[in-house]
Protein backbone atom coordinates (compact mmCIF):
# COMPACT_ATOMS: atom_id res chain seq x y z
CA UNK A 1 0.00 0.00 0.00
CA UNK A 2 1.68 3.73 -1.01
CA UNK A 3 1.81 5.90 1.74
CA UNK A 4 -0.98 8.69 1.79
CA UNK A 5 -0.14 12.08 0.36
CA UNK A 6 -3.05 14.37 1.00
CA UNK A 7 -7.13 14.37 0.34
CA UNK A 8 -8.14 15.82 -2.93
CA UNK A 9 -11.74 17.98 -3.31
CA UNK A 10 -13.12 19.10 -6.58
CA UNK A 11 -15.95 22.20 -6.61
CA UNK A 12 -17.61 23.87 -9.45
CA UNK A 13 -17.76 27.22 -8.10
CA UNK A 14 -14.72 29.75 -6.85
CA UNK A 15 -17.12 30.70 -3.74
CA UNK A 16 -17.62 26.99 -2.81
CA UNK A 17 -13.62 26.86 -2.95
CA UNK A 18 -13.32 30.22 -1.28
CA UNK A 19 -15.25 29.12 1.65
CA UNK A 20 -13.86 25.58 2.07
CA UNK A 21 -10.55 26.98 2.23
CA UNK A 22 -12.10 29.96 5.16
CA UNK A 23 -13.05 27.43 6.73
CA UNK A 24 -9.84 24.91 6.77
CA UNK A 25 -7.60 28.09 7.79
CA UNK A 26 -9.83 28.89 10.69
CA UNK A 27 -9.98 24.81 11.75
CA UNK A 28 -6.57 25.65 11.82
CA UNK A 29 -4.88 23.66 8.94
CA UNK A 30 -2.01 25.26 7.07
CA UNK A 31 -0.75 22.95 4.50
CA UNK A 32 -2.99 23.66 2.04
CA UNK A 33 -3.09 24.24 -1.92
CA UNK A 34 -5.47 25.48 -4.28
CA UNK A 35 -5.88 24.66 -7.93
CA UNK A 36 -7.94 27.19 -10.21
CA UNK A 37 -7.99 27.76 -13.72
CA UNK A 38 -8.23 31.08 -13.32
CA UNK A 39 -7.11 33.70 -10.18
CA UNK A 40 -9.92 33.89 -7.54
CA UNK A 41 -10.00 37.38 -5.62
CA UNK A 42 -9.23 36.57 -2.14
CA UNK A 43 -8.29 32.94 -2.42
CA UNK A 44 -4.44 34.14 -1.98
CA UNK A 45 -4.99 35.85 1.50
CA UNK A 46 -6.79 32.45 2.70
CA UNK A 47 -4.30 30.01 2.21
CA UNK A 48 -0.89 32.41 2.86
CA UNK A 49 -2.43 35.32 5.12
CA UNK A 50 0.02 38.02 6.35
CA UNK A 51 2.56 39.70 4.33
CA UNK A 52 5.40 37.92 2.57
CA UNK A 53 8.66 40.05 2.93
CA UNK A 54 11.35 37.32 1.95
CA UNK A 55 11.05 38.19 -2.21
CA UNK A 56 11.80 41.77 -1.59
CA UNK A 57 14.05 42.02 0.62
CA UNK A 58 16.14 39.44 -1.53
CA UNK A 59 15.63 42.05 -4.56
CA UNK A 60 16.49 44.91 -1.92
CA UNK A 61 19.72 42.77 -0.88
CA UNK A 62 20.77 42.24 -4.67
CA UNK A 63 20.12 45.35 -5.86
CA UNK A 64 22.50 46.83 -3.26
CA UNK A 65 25.05 43.93 -3.77
CA UNK A 66 24.38 44.26 -7.47
CA UNK A 67 25.30 48.35 -7.39
CA UNK A 68 28.73 47.95 -5.23
CA UNK A 69 30.06 45.36 -7.47
CA UNK A 70 29.32 47.02 -10.82
CA UNK A 71 31.01 50.11 -9.13
CA UNK A 72 33.81 48.19 -7.96
CA UNK A 73 34.04 46.31 -11.19
CA UNK A 74 34.24 49.94 -13.15
CA UNK A 75 36.48 51.12 -10.39
CA UNK A 76 39.04 48.67 -10.17
CA UNK A 77 39.38 48.87 -14.05
CA UNK A 78 39.94 52.21 -14.32
CA UNK A 79 41.74 52.79 -11.07
CA UNK A 80 43.78 50.02 -10.18
CA UNK A 81 44.06 47.65 -12.79
CA UNK A 82 44.87 50.34 -15.92
CA UNK A 83 44.82 53.62 -15.05
CA UNK A 84 44.89 55.54 -18.07
CA UNK A 85 44.52 59.64 -17.72
CA UNK A 86 42.28 60.92 -20.60
CA UNK A 87 42.12 64.43 -20.12
CA UNK A 88 43.01 64.84 -16.95
CA UNK A 89 39.94 63.45 -15.69
CA UNK A 90 40.47 61.81 -12.36
CA UNK A 91 40.56 58.00 -12.57
CA UNK A 92 37.51 57.12 -9.89
CA UNK A 93 35.12 59.50 -12.25
CA UNK A 94 32.22 58.63 -10.52
CA UNK A 95 29.72 60.26 -12.93
CA UNK A 96 30.90 58.13 -16.05
CA UNK A 97 30.35 55.13 -13.82
CA UNK A 98 26.72 55.71 -12.77
CA UNK A 99 25.44 54.22 -16.08
CA UNK A 100 26.96 51.19 -16.13
CA UNK A 101 26.91 50.58 -11.89
CA UNK A 102 22.44 51.17 -13.14
CA UNK A 103 22.75 48.38 -15.17
CA UNK A 104 24.51 46.14 -13.39
CA UNK A 105 22.18 46.76 -10.44
CA UNK A 106 19.49 46.12 -12.72
CA UNK A 107 20.47 42.93 -14.20
CA UNK A 108 21.67 41.12 -10.72
CA UNK A 109 18.15 42.26 -9.23
CA UNK A 110 16.06 40.82 -11.74
CA UNK A 111 18.26 37.87 -11.60
CA UNK A 112 17.67 37.69 -7.94
CA UNK A 113 14.28 38.10 -8.45
CA UNK A 114 13.50 35.29 -10.82
CA UNK A 115 15.28 32.71 -9.32
CA UNK A 116 13.96 33.66 -6.22
CA UNK A 117 10.35 33.79 -7.67
CA UNK A 118 10.97 30.07 -9.07
CA UNK A 119 12.72 29.13 -5.46
CA UNK A 120 9.13 30.61 -3.64
CA UNK A 121 6.86 28.57 -5.63
CA UNK A 122 8.57 25.44 -5.85
CA UNK A 123 9.17 25.35 -9.41
CA UNK A 124 9.53 23.92 -11.49
CA UNK A 125 7.76 21.04 -10.52
CA UNK A 126 7.82 17.77 -13.39
CA UNK A 127 6.12 15.68 -11.05
CA UNK A 128 3.69 15.65 -7.62
CA UNK A 129 1.12 12.74 -6.74
CA UNK A 130 -1.63 15.02 -6.82
CA UNK A 131 -1.06 15.48 -10.87
CA UNK A 132 -2.45 11.84 -10.58
CA UNK A 133 -5.80 12.57 -9.28
CA UNK A 134 -8.88 12.09 -11.48
CA UNK A 135 -9.70 16.04 -9.51
CA UNK A 136 -7.06 17.41 -10.85
CA UNK A 137 -7.19 16.57 -14.85
CA UNK A 138 -10.21 19.55 -14.86
CA UNK A 139 -8.56 22.43 -12.66
CA UNK A 140 -6.64 24.66 -15.45
CA UNK A 141 -10.06 24.42 -17.18
CA UNK A 142 -13.28 24.44 -15.43
CA UNK A 143 -13.15 23.40 -11.66
CA UNK A 144 -11.10 24.45 -8.58
CA UNK A 145 -9.41 21.77 -6.62
CA UNK A 146 -8.55 22.13 -2.58
CA UNK A 147 -5.83 19.89 -1.65
CA UNK A 148 -4.62 19.50 1.98
CA UNK A 149 -1.11 18.00 2.09
CA UNK A 150 -0.51 15.24 4.65
CA UNK A 151 2.40 16.93 6.35
CA UNK A 152 -0.47 19.61 8.21
CA UNK A 153 0.25 18.98 11.78
CA UNK A 154 -3.93 19.05 12.62
CA UNK A 155 -4.27 16.48 9.19
CA UNK A 156 -7.46 14.47 9.92
CA UNK A 157 -8.97 12.38 7.31
CA UNK A 158 -12.83 12.68 8.70
CA UNK A 159 -12.59 16.45 9.55
CA UNK A 160 -11.36 17.31 6.02
CA UNK A 161 -13.87 15.35 4.13
CA UNK A 162 -16.42 16.89 6.64
CA UNK A 163 -15.58 20.54 5.60
CA UNK A 164 -15.54 19.47 2.12
CA UNK A 165 -18.95 18.27 1.65
CA UNK A 166 -20.27 21.09 3.69
CA UNK A 167 -19.26 23.17 1.32
CA UNK A 168 -20.52 20.62 -1.99
CA UNK A 169 -17.71 19.13 -2.97
CA UNK A 170 -18.56 17.30 -6.36
CA UNK A 171 -15.54 14.44 -5.89
CA UNK A 172 -13.53 14.52 -2.79
CA UNK A 173 -10.59 11.80 -3.14
CA UNK A 174 -7.21 10.49 -1.28
CA UNK A 175 -3.76 11.16 -3.40
CA UNK A 176 -1.33 8.63 -2.56
CA UNK A 177 2.57 8.79 -3.33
Amino acid sequence: MTELCGIVAEFNTPEALTHAAAQLRRSGFRAFEAYTPYPVEGLDRIIRPGRNMLLPLLMFGAAILGAAWGYWIQYWDEALNYPLNVGGRPHNSWPAFMVGTFEFMLLVTVAAGFFGMLAASGLPKLYHPLFEARSFERASRDRFVLCVERADPRFDTDAIRRVFEEHGAQRIEEVRA
